[in-house]
């Protein structure tokens, strides 16, 4: 009995003697709370340190970047590494668009003007990427409806390199040329749904484009905004066309000098100077030149109203070789053909999904003549009004009404003729867009 009290006072005493231990130690998770952020305090000051380094480091890289890229295109497009892609600034993921323009028409002229339906005029899709620090990719390919068919066709696939030394930029390929106001851009882009007269009988239904090169040079000064853009394509075709063309002598030449200027409180304008050299034949000396002015004026509120006043001008001189017959001892020189039109068009968005639109068209065939060589007036005079719901930059709906005289003086049977035209258009955008010029 002794003994095993004994034994129950020894545990007694075991269990004081722990528990006393137990309260005046501190506990583990007690010495971990205390100690981590000692250790976390030394360890982020030496990350510090090695961050402001590492920075420092890549601030004077970037520096040599800028000095190196000096008079280029590029001088807003740092990178750590000329090698060296920098994601921040870039976007290489690939863009991809969809563009589906449907447009109807009717009129009661007799006979038909138009093909009184409504269809599916163009339908593209297109790829756009940034391949590297200097590289753009373009591709677009459409189809479109001519006389009940679809034909599949590359609109546009080149390269750009928009970054080169001195201000300069290059792309190849095939591609709409750069010349005028409305050649670059797609019908479904367009502020109105049919192209202009002169357009259609110079540059054809939507634009010329053709396969070459061109480069453009961005102007030092600051006072105003000047590109001059110079473009060589092969030529052996001249606009739309389900063929290869014929080789010619020469390539097709063409320039554009534009200026923009902003004039303060929202308004801008933008005006510039197109030539084209282009041989139709197999013949050097069968020559046509193509003449242009264009310019835009431009007010915006917000995106919630705005103005738009926008014309072009174009003048075509097409001269032949002259001919010699040795038998009769006669030298015949063909009379050249001259041709000029413009337009000019208002558009007034009186709100922020709303605008109104008005255009005037006229071209001038100078180049007929009766039977006793006398010149005789042949010209088209046109005026369109449109109103046009746009619900996004992706969708819009518009309704044109358009009304044409028509003055063929050298046909004694019909000289003057009217032409009433209604047009509905709808055009969607799906994917991404790039942002239009101004």
């Amino acid at each position: 009995m002794k003994n095993v009290f004994s034994v129950l006072i020894f545990i007694s005493l075991l269990i004081g003697i722990i528990a006393q231990n137990v309260e005046e130690a501190p506990t583990s998770e007690e010495n971990s709370s205390t100690s981590v952020p000692e250790l976390q305090s030394s360890v982020s000051v030496e990350e510090i340190s090695d961050w402001e380094k590492e920075l420092d480091e890549e601030l004077k890289e970037q520096d040599k970047q800028k000095d190196a890229l000096k008079d280029s295109r590029a001088t807003t497009l740092p990178t750590s590494n000329p090698n060296q892609i920098n994601r921040s600034f870039q976007n290489l993921m690939m863009d991809i668009a969809v563009a589906v323009d449907l447009v109807g028409e009717y009129d009661k002229n007799k006979p038909k003007t138009t093909e009184n339906k409504l269809d599916v005029r163009t339908a593209e899709f297109g790829f756009r990427a940034a391949i590297d620090q200097w590289t753009r990719g373009y591709f677009l390919a459409a189809a479109h409806n001519e006389n009940g068919a679809y034909y599949f066709e590359v609109h546009e696939a080149y390269l750009q390199f928009p970054f080169l030394p001195y201000n300069f930029s290059f792309r190849a390929g095939s591609m709409f040329l750069d010349i005028g106001r409305l050649n670059r851009v797609h019908s479904h882009d367009r502020p109105f749904t049919k192209s202009p007269i002169v357009h259609e009988k110079f540059l054809g239904w939507e634009s010329l484009f053709d396969t070459g090169g061109e480069l453009s040079l961005l102007l030092p000064w600051s006072f105003i905004t000047q590109e001059l853009v110079i473009g060589v394509t092969n030529g052996q075709k001249y606009g739309h066309a389900h063929s290869a063309g014929i080789t010619k002598n020469n390539p097709l030449g063409y320039a554009h000098f534009k200026n923009f200027y902003y004039l303060g409180n929202n308004w801008g304008t933008q005006f510039g100077f197109s030539g084209v050299r282009y041989e139709p034949t197999t013949d050097r000396r069968n020559e046509k030149f193509l003449y242009g002015m264009d310019a835009i004026l431009k007010w915006n509120r917000s995106n919630l109203k705005g103005f738009e006043l926008l014309a072009e001008y174009w003048l075509s001189k097409e001269t032949f070789p002259t001919t010699v017959d040795y038998q009769k001892l006669e030298i015949s020189s063909p009379q050249e053909i001259k041709q000029y039109g413009y337009y000019i068009f208002a558009d007034w968005k009186f709100h922020q999904l709303w605008s109104i639109g008005y255009r005037y068209d006229f071209f001038s065939d100078l180049s007929i003549r009766d039977q006793y060589g006398s010149r005789q007036e042949s010209s088209i005079e046109a005026n369109s009004i449109q109103i046009t719901f746009r619900s996004s930059e992706f969708a819009l709906l518009r309704g044109t009404f358009e009304r044409r005289f028509i003055r063929e003086m050298a046909d004694t049977s019909d000289p003057e003729k009217v032409d009433q035209r209604f047009f509905v258009q709808g055009t969607i955008i799906m994917g991404t867009h790039p942002a239009h010029e101004y």
